[in-house]
């Protein structure tokens, strides 16, 4: 008898945990829009399997939310760590996991780092980055996914692809259409693409290797999409003086082809712009209403974050970096580029560098540096590009705060980075970056949500997890919901905020207090773990 008690006992004491990970008390949002519930979460392995009451649940962590809201890990549909090289320099990508973010969608703004159908494809990154400093050593989409994989950066990741890298791939670095055969050959490539992985394709219809593309091209190329699926995401021709038309293009792309398209960081870029938003934003509402799909996301700030050479005039830049340089070096053409310049309404005093090769000009607005130079700034702009082989990034103050809340408070928007993961030793290389990759989503919250009470909590979640999750069909993520994947995150609502200044983008956000990653714990009492737990993500 008593041998059979203690055998009882022994049972009863020794039976396997029911949870990994038992979150408790906590304000729960599930991503889809509800109002939140006071309710317990419980992880097993990779997937949350159960929600409700688990009061006397074993667990071998119990993590106490009472006070905090819990949410689903965020998604950055609009993120560049992989063509900006950040992904591979920094895999641990703390100022991404330190936000929130679990899961980013990379190949953004018509550039990806596959498929490479030839060597010369890799160079839609150049205006970017250096490219001598990664190791290429794939070719199709499969492969370089397989190369993530070893990599295990902290985050889930899955790409787009890009349709400049396309292009290149085709037509090395010439500069016009593609005539019918090498629009079949796009077309293999990108279907080629999407059975290996990809979301869909990318446009950066503003660069040169893209711009020349007509509407009609793009139409015949993106095909594949609405056999494969998939969506579209394109950087607009113009997000200045042409916007309206350049949403406009995009809502023939959508209703033509019948593919989902968002729009990548929508804006309207100086002040002679502005008003034009509220008309781009009427043509995506009227879209939609005739069952067109067309979204967008935005970065939650009044800045933009672009390369510097952007704002030389589109004839100057037409051919690429080596055409510019060639034109700047001949004296007519650079006085007619200066003469250009003149003509548009820049602030060069609102133009603020953020990285260059030439460090001593880090800080700087460009004003700055055409009064130390004793030159004008349409002078010190191309020069300073000139200088640096045309690697010279910007923020500039050139935006609404009226347009970036319509745009924020529009249901067809969610919130993305714009920018990409680092780490906090890259203060250590004398630039800085845009506090977008440090903070972009508590920002949001405690601008948007709580101070400016511009969205409901409930409103604001689903923007950064449901929504982007159901565009871009990531299964399993997004909601939280029983057998879905367990990116979590758990935050005070009245401390969560950036603590990224411009002059100093480095520092961590405050009020997260832990983010789960597939079921891992990434943070844990605001300290990052630098657990390198994400996925890859393919679209089924």
């Amino acid at each position: 008898m008593a041998f059979s008690l203690f055998l009882s006992s022994f049972q009863i004491y020794n039976k396997p945990m029911a949870y990994d990970i038992v979150i408790k008390s906590g304000t729960v949002f599930d991503g889809s829009g509800k109002p939140g519930v006071q309710t317990d979460i419980g992880i097993k392995g990779d997937e949350i399997t159960a929600i409700g009451n688990l009061d006397g649940a074993a667990a071998a962590k119990t993590i106490d939310a009472t006070g905090k809201y819990v949410t689903p890990g965020f998604i950055d549909t609009t993120n560049h760590s992989d063509t900006h090289l950040t992904l591979f320099k920094y895999p641990n990508l703390e100022s991404l996991v330190m936000q929130g973010i679990t899961t980013v969608i990379g190949g953004n703004c018509g550039t990806s780092l596959a498929p490479l159908a030839k060597p010369e494809a890799i160079q839609a990154a150049s205006k970017w980055v250096d490219l001598s400093e990664i190791n290429i050593n794939w070719a199709r989409v499969s492969e370089f996914l397989e190369q993530l994989r070893v990599l295990r950066p902290a985050v889930n990741f899955g790409t787009l692809v890009g349709y400049g890298t396309l292009r290149r791939g085709i037509i090395d670095n010439q500069i016009r259409l593609l005539n019918p055969e090498e629009i079949e050959k796009t077309k293999f490539l990108l279907t080629q693409a999407l059975q290996d992985g990809a979301f869909g394709l990318s446009l950066g219809l503003a660069y040169g290797h893209e711009r020349v593309s007509t509407t009609e091209e793009i139409i015949k190329v993106v095909r594949p999409l609405q056999e494969e699926g998939g969506v579209i995401k394109i950087h607009l021709r113009s997000e200045g003086s042409d916007l309206v038309g350049s949403v406009n293009e995009v809502v023939r792309i959508a209703r033509e082809t019948g593919i989902p398209v968002q729009i990548s960081h929508l804006k309207a870029i100086g002040k002679k712009s502005w008003p034009s938003l509220r008309k781009a934003l009427e043509l995506i509402e009227t879209a939609n209403s005739t069952g067109t799909k067309v979204t967008f996301d935005v970065a939650p700030y009044n800045t933009t974050g672009s390369p510097l050479y952007l704002l030389i005039p589109n004839w100057a830049r037409f051919g690429g970096f080596l055409e510019l340089f060639q034109r700047i070096d001949d004296p007519e053409q650079k006085k007619k580029i200066i003469e250009d310049l003149k003509m548009s309404t820049l602030h060069y005093d609102r133009i603020f560098i953020i990285s260059a090769k030439t460090k001593t000009i880090v800080g700087h607005t460009l004003a700055q540096v055409a009064q130390e130079g004793g030159i004008t700034p349409e002078e010190a702009l191309v020069d300073t590009v000139r200088a640096n082989d045309g690697h010279v990034t910007i923020v500039g103050r050139t935006l609404s705060s009226q347009n970036t809340e319509l745009a924020i408070k529009n249901k067809y928007s969610c919130i993305a980075t714009d920018g990409s993961g680092f780490s906090q030793e890259v203060a250590s290389t004398g630039d800085l970056v845009h506090p977008r990759c440090f903070g972009a989503f508590p920002h949001f919250w405690h601008r948007y949500v709580r101070d400016h009470k511009i969205l409901t909590p409930e409103e604001a979640v689903a923007k950064m997890t449901g929504k982007p999750a159901t565009k871009f069909s990531l299964e399993k993520r997004g909601f939280l919901q029983k057998g879905n994947f367990a990116d979590v995150v758990v935050f005070d609502p009245q401390i969560m905020q950036d603590r990224a200044t411009y002059r100093n983008p480095f520092p961590f956000p405050s009020g997260i207090d832990w983010v789960l990653i597939n079921g891992s714990v990434s943070v844990e009492e605001g300290r990052c773990l630098s657990n390198r737990v994400g996925r890859i993500l393919t679209r089924k």
